[in-house]
């Protein structure tokens, strides 16, 4: 199908979290969240098509010196410049995987001029063309899942990766799409593990769970991921806390990831971490049950050779994969060449890159004939509608069981949205979302989300947001967040 970019609207609504999230070095409380309307022309009719995602600090860039305020500029400026060029390489009309990739390249050669990370001119890129495939999914009438198994968006992998030349999406994917997703439940550095770790001043009065322990008593949950912090004695103490919490509720029954979140600079103290884990009689279970590990070095070292000696070793005995370090379409392939085992896939890295690497974890399995290496669902603590709905979307399209989700827990559902909006995510997908003390929030039963309603034309969300009651770029300004 051959499309052109007409235009791109860009609002922005904030939000405030329930619980503070930590990750790495970073403390999530409050943020923007992103949605951008892109209209495009096919056929000689327009249709819109929508994204979003939140944006929070010290993600797509960590660079000490940058404080919160100056990566949202940055995040907003990639955004708009990545507008800026799929209008051009969309001037006459052509298809949506040769204009994305042109624009790749000028994107990543503005984002080096510009001292942008990688990551960051990726995201930049990744709302346009999450927009333009929901855009021409409506077009169409399709779902994104028959959108992508029919190829609309005329994605030609061998183009990116030599490997796969010859090769198409539906020798990969599966041909129909999950209609339920297992929840790998958040466990940020700041949570309260129990209930008695949380103080009546601190006690939320919402409804819904606050402790990990509450969590696993009333969610069912069998999946988890846990961040660590670089920090010995602390990590294994709160690992053991962890692992006692969970097995208490579901005895050996769950499994678990551990991140990293690039909190170490060299292999050797995460290698330490390791050992002294399983030789801790107490994280046994808890060590056994351990799927993968995420992204443990700094992004500055993790594809570099000199630094990476222990990962192949560490491979044998849990698969390592790359997160952070997934910012460019070369990552993945060097970072199999090193010896990681596999990427996440998280919509602000692009759904195309998730296609395309998903091509490449299958391709390394079917030599090997083996399930060695992995590609996981992972989170940028997304919330309703738009930015969840469509990132769950994503992975059920990729045929993953499970997906780390965190938005729900660290946010209030999705109060911050108009109640309207949030009315009519109620009515239309009902699988996902119920009503709870009058917020209306996804809905985890048995540690696992329903999805099927997902499944409709577009990419995820059958409600289209009302971008015009949100702020304007000119409009939102920094001091609004409240932010001290």
């Amino acid at each position: 199908m051959l499309v052109s970019l007409k235009e791109t609207t860009l609002g922005l609504r904030n939000s405030i979290l329930r619980l503070p999230f930590q990750y790495g070095t970073a403390c999530l409380t409050h943020c923007p969240q992103a949605v951008l309307r892109a209209k495009i022309e096919v056929g000689g009719r327009v249709f819109s098509g929508f994204s979003g995602d939140c944006l929070p600090p010290s993600w797509f860039d960590k660079s000490p010196e940058k404080g919160f305020e100056q990566q949202i500029q940055e995040m907003l400026e990639a955004i708009t410049y990545a507008s800026q060029v799929m209008c051009e390489e969309t001037t006459s009309s052509t298809t949506l995987f040769s204009a994305w990739l042109d624009a790749y390249h000028r994107i990543q050669h503005h984002a080096a001029t510009r001292g942008w990370t990688d990551l960051l001119a990726s995201f930049g890129l990744s709302m346009i063309e999450r927009a333009m495939m929901d855009a021409m999914a409506r077009a169409t009438r399709q779902s994104f899942h028959q959108a992508v198994w029919s190829n609309l968006f005329e994605i030609e992998p061998g183009r990116v990766h030599s490997s796969l030349s010859g090769t198409d999406l539906q020798q990969w994917l599966p041909n129909k799409p999950a209609t339920h997703l297992f929840v790998r439940h958040t466990v940020g550095l700041a949570d309260p593990l129990t209930e008695n770790d949380i103080s009546q001043e601190q006690r939320l009065q919402d409804g819904f769970p606050q402790s990990l322990e509450s969590y696993v008593a009333a969610s069912g949950l069998k999946y988890f991921k846990i961040k660590v912090a670089n920090d010995l004695e602390r990590d294994l103490a709160r690992l053991r806390t962890i692992a006692q919490v969970i097995e208490t509720k579901r005895g050996a029954d769950y499994q678990v990831t551990l991140d990293g979140n690039e909190q170490y600079k060299q292999a050797a103290d995460f290698d330490s971490l390791v050992e002294h884990i399983r030789a801790d009689k107490d994280l046994t279970t808890f060590w056994d049950n351990v799927l993968l590990i995420e992204q443990p070095l700094a992004r500055d070292i993790s594809l570099s050779a000199d630094h990476t000696h222990g990962i192949r070793a560490l491979g044998k005995l849990k698969p390592v994969i790359i997160d952070e370090s997934d910012g460019t379409l070369e990552a993945y392939p060097q970072a199999l060449t090193i010896g990681y085992r596999g990427v996440s896939s998280k919509n602000c890295k692009g759904p195309i890159r998730s296609l395309l690497n998903a091509g490449l974890t299958w391709q390394m399995n079917r030599y090997l004939a083996s399930t060695h290496y992995v590609m996981t669902g992972e989170d940028l603590c997304t919330v309703g509608i738009v930015p969840v709905q469509a990132d769950l979307c994503l992975v059920a399209t990729l045929g993953l069981t499970h997906i780390e989700r965190n938005g729900h827990h660290f946010h209030c559902g999705l109060s911050y949205l108009p109640t309207s909006q949030q009315r009519a995510a109620l009515h239309k997908h009902s699988d996902l979302y119920h009503e709870n003390n009058g917020i209306i929030a996804p809905r985890l039963v048995n540690g696992r989300f329903e999805i099927g309603s997902l499944q409709c034309m577009g990419f995820g969300f059958d409600v289209e947001p009302d971008i015009d009651a949100m702020e304007s770029l000119d409009e939102w300004d920094f001091a609004s967040l409240g932010l001290s």
